[in-house]
């Protein structure tokens, strides 16, 4: 209730009904004390006759204004009621039409987003499903077959300690895409961000550099941030996806004793985030299908990943109202920008 009062639409709309309110007030007062003076002063009306006469006129006026309310108020009401009764019964495509500036717009507009949401929600359980059943076939047979040459003995040392090894790492692969895959499938079915909040972007880009500094010291790899100290409203655990997805790619091909440069920066409305590295760059006529799930260019082949990583990065700085590009040159490394809105739409209704 408190951001009810925050928002100047809302106190602008109050008060103009307070003053439409009371200027029907006013004009009911006039037109009373005009009759008064017409049937006292021209008919000779008594006093008495007078007050009875002016209270059933205010009488009949306020019922018709109160009938009239509760009709709209109620038509109102059965639209909400007709639309909940549809998602109830499974149907998650239900949708509320609305004129701006009506009194029930804000409640209409989040039905509009709850079932929004619904709809994501199933579908992504669909995709997760047909995909995640599809995806898991190659890993899970490489560890079905290991297991089985384990279970049959006959077997050094150095080869089952090599088998479990294997084992070990496809059921980590394993795991990655399952996380992957889902996050995936929720983002790509999302229609807004999660819970918004005042977001530091330069300490959550220092904080992802610090987690993988592990990755990148051991390739002996030179990080070099420049960030302007700059705040945005958005949702921080998506967006963390984001910088910790772009500055794994980068570690991941650039070579040891490489460079990696960060930097943020205000762009008129725009806060823009450069990651830039010094690996082997991607081909040229690549770059239009790399945030393409799944998709992965033939030199990104020799290494780990399941080409995910890149298209969950587009869609969720999609959802944030900004952008993703690349710009890479075979042998020359490759720099991905990021830009995303200083200032939000006011999607008040």
């Amino acid at each position: 209730m408190k951001g009810f009062w925050k928002s100047s639409k809302n106190k602008f709309i109050l008060m103009g009904t307070a003053l439409f309110s009371f200027l029907i007030l006013l004009g009911f007062a006039v037109l009373s004390l005009v009759i008064l003076y017409i049937l006292k002063n021209k008919l000779g009306v008594s006093l008495y006759s007078l007050a009875s006469i002016v209270v059933l006129i205010l009488a009949l006026i306020l019922s018709v204004v109160i009938t009239i309310i509760v009709f709209v108020a109620v038509r109102k009401a059965q639209k909400l009621i007709f639309g909940l009764s549809r998602v109830a019964a499974g149907d998650y495509s239900a949708k509320i039409t609305y004129r701006r500036g009506d009194v029930f717009a804000r409640v209409y507009k989040n039905f509009n987003k709850m079932t929004d949401e619904l709809c994501s929600v199933k579908s992504m359980r669909d995709d997760f499903v047909h995909t995640f059943s599809h995806e898991i076939k190659t890993p899970l047979f490489s560890i079905q077959g290991f297991a089985n040459l384990l279970l049959e003995g006959g077997l050094s040392e150095e080869e089952e300690q090599k088998f479990l090894k294997i084992i070990s790492d496809e059921a980590g692969r394993l795991g990655t895409l399952a996380d992957s895959i889902l996050l995936l499938s929720k983002v790509e079915n999302q229609q807004v961000l999660g819970e918004k909040a005042p977001l530091k972007l330069d300490c959550e880009i220092t904080d992802c550099i610090i987690v993988l500094e592990r990755q990148w010291d051991s390739k002996h790899i030179e990080i070099d941030s420049d960030l302007e100290p700059i705040t945005i409203n958005s949702d921080g655990a998506m967006l963390r996806q984001v910088w910790i997805n772009l500055l794994s790619n980068a570690i991941k091909f650039t070579p040891e004793g490489g460079k990696i440069s960060v930097s943020l920066k205000r762009e008129k409305d725009n806060a823009v985030i450069c990651v830039r590295d010094t690996g082997c760059g991607i081909p040229k006529e690549d770059i239009p299908k790399i945030f393409d799930r799944y998709y992965r260019s033939p030199d990104a082949k020799l290494t780990e990943g399941n080409g995910l990583g890149l298209a969950i990065c587009k869609r969720i700085c999609t959802l944030a109202g900004g952008s993703i590009s690349a710009e890479s040159e075979p042998g020359n490394g490759s720099t991905f920008t990021v830009e995303l809105p200083l200032v939000e739409e006011d999607d008040a209704f």
